[in-house]
This record gives structure tokens, sequence and C-alpha cells, in this order.
């Protein structure tokens, strides 16, 4: 499958150009709104470099097209790329609002191209080390999910400029995973958000969410992230999953499982990065080729980004329970942990 990238900047050129080299995907041709961007990463690749996405889709080498561009001018640039017809993995989220990423998808189901969404976080190593003990049966039934983050992204830059950037593109991940965790999408949520004190991103940077689901079968599920910490030394990350039968928590690079007195570690090959994203491209190319499922579909994404968007307003009612959209979606089948395991 030759892939055709479109966007080289923070994300593209690096983490997408680290999982093709990683995963041994050829890579045609690139293009980006910066000349010598493109030529940066195209020199890495061995690619050719086109001035405008239309033409890098069309070409007759490219069989998929992979969309880095920034979310603000994505819809777009994605409504061009249906019209040429070829399978399109978008980066998350498919846009800032729910609307118009629910327009995408029905654009793209009505012009029959195949639309996944680069929801990465997935397939990173420690991630499918949890979703392979759940499915092991080991855990038991899931009872709670918490996710913890601290991170540092206090920045002035376009991404952390929009009011949202903490629950619709960085937290996007994190709200996926619980989905994906639960087995069910929240039914209505609760956030606040917060500010470091003289912090120079527009974006708040901290936040804590609490969820609620119709069934009553879901676990119970909180997170929090503080995006404002000094440094690396004070990073921290932690997705714990409570089974009846055992405990585990995961950080960035081991899963530590609890049973009674005894506790055991895995730790995984790999980083989220470039893991994650080899992950995400190589499942799409898998399920073009009649091999498996496609758990990340354009369908799917909606309803984490609805959640997502859910979050940001509650936060602007300081915590008034919000309802998450359910329907108007179209018909998605909820992606199962297996899904992922290839």
């Amino acid at each position: 499958m030759r892939v055709g990238l479109v966007g080289c900047g923070r994300i593209g050129g690096s983490a997408h150009v680290a999982a093709y080299l990683q995963a041994g995907v050829r890579v045609t041709a690139v293009c980006d709104y910066y000349d010598e961007r493109a030529k940066r990463v195209a020199s890495r690749l061995g690619a050719a470099v086109e001035k405008d996405a239309v033409r890098l889709a069309a070409r007759e080498d490219v069989d998929l097209v992979d969309v880095a561009t920034p979310p603000g001018t994505r819809a777009e640039l994605l409504s061009a790329l249906f019209e040429v017809g070829k399978p399109v993995l978008a980066q998350k989220p498919l846009a800032y609002d729910l609307a118009t990423a629910q327009r995408i998808v029905d654009e793209a189901a009505s012009k029959g191209v195949p639309l996944a969404v680069n929801q990465n976080a997935r397939w990173a190593p420690t991630h499918l080390a949890l979703f392979r003990w759940i499915e092991s049966g080991d855990a038991g039934a899931v009872y709670a999910v918490h996710h913890h983050n601290r991170y540092r992204e206090d920045v002035d830059t376009w991404y952390t400029r929009h009011p949202d950037y903490l629950f619709l593109d960085h937290g996007i991940h994190y709200f996926d995973l619980v989905r994906l965790l639960a087995q069910e999408t929240p039914s209505a949520v609760s956030a606040v958000s917060g500010r470091r004190p003289g912090q120079v991103a527009a974006s708040p940077l901290l936040y804590s969410v609490n969820t609620r689901f119709s069934s009553g079968t879901a676990p119970h599920v909180a997170m929090t992230f503080v995006n404002s910490v000094p440094g690396p030394s004070a990073y921290d990350y932690r997705l714990v999953v409570d089974g009846t039968r055992q405990s585990a928590v995961a950080s960035l690079a081991a899963v530590d499982v609890y049973s009674g007195g005894q506790e055991k570690r895995v730790v995984p090959e790999g980083e989220w990065v470039p893991d994650g994203f080899t992950g995400a491209l190589v499942s799409f190319v898998r399920h073009l080729r009649g091999e498996g499922p496609l758990p990340h579909s354009g369908r799917d994404h909606l309803r984490t980004l609805a959640v997502a968007a859910a979050a940001a307003k509650s936060a602007s009612l300081d915590g008034e329970w919000v309802d998450v959209v359910q329907e108007g979606f179209g018909e998605a089948r909820h992606p199962t942990l297996a899904d992922h395991l290839f």
C-alpha cells in the first residue's frame, strides 16, 4: 500500500514518518504548505514533493492518503480529497466541532471513500497490554477506570490558542481510551477546567472529568489532566483499571498487574510514538485488504468527539452535567478490544 502524506509539520514530519519507516511502508509523495518542510520529509522517505494535496492524491503511485494537517482547515481539504476517491487516514479530531466532523463522515460515505481516524493511543504498547490482560479474563469484570496525566504544553502556538484544545485535541485520546475500556460510550459528563497562574497557553491546561453511563454494567470512569507541570521530572501517566479479579496500572513504559499480595510487571516493546501511529496505519491497511474490521472508522470517531465536546461544554458551565450526543451518526459497530490485537 503506497502512501501519500499531506502535512509535514509537528506530527506528520515526526510521528507519521517514524511509523512509515518502522512498518516499511513506501511513501511515494508528500506535500506541505511550506516547501522546505516538505522537501526535508521527502528526502528522509525517498518521496516526491507535490505542491497540491489533490494532485498528490490523484497520483497513480498513491493508494492511500494520510492527512496530518491542523483541524481548523481539515474539512475543506478532506472534501477535496474525497473527490479523488482514495482511502483517507485523517488525524484527530476530524474537526473542532461535532457538526463539521459529522458532515465530513457523511460526505466520505456518500462518495464511497473509506475513512479512518488516527486515534493512535489505542495501539500504544502499554494500552495494547491492558487490552490483552482484559481479553484474557484475568481482570475479571472491569468495574473502575481512572486516567491521570501530568505533562507540559504551556506554550503559545496554534493548537493551544484554541479554547478547548485540552478537551478536543490532546484530551480526545483519553476520552477515546475510556470508551474502549468501558465498552460503552458515556451518556453524560461533568467536567471542570482550570489554568495555572501566569500560564502562556490560551487554552485551560487542567481538567477533571466524571462520567455517567446509561447501562448499569459500565465501570466507574474518572479522568484528570494537569498539563502545566514544570518539566519532564514531574511528568506522570497512569491508566488504572480495576477488575473483580485483578487490578492493573499502566504507565507509558510498563503495566503493573496486582492480584492479592502478588505483583507482575509487563514491559512491552516499543513506545506510543511510533508504535501507536504504526498500529493505526496497519489496522487501516488490513481492513482495506479485507483482513480485519475498521475499529477507528470516521463514524466511531464521532462518538469519541461527542464525549470530548460534551466535556468542553460542561467545563464552560462550571461542571454541569451535559448529555453526550448519541444519535444522528449513522450505524457504527462499537469497536472491541480484540479488534486492536493483531
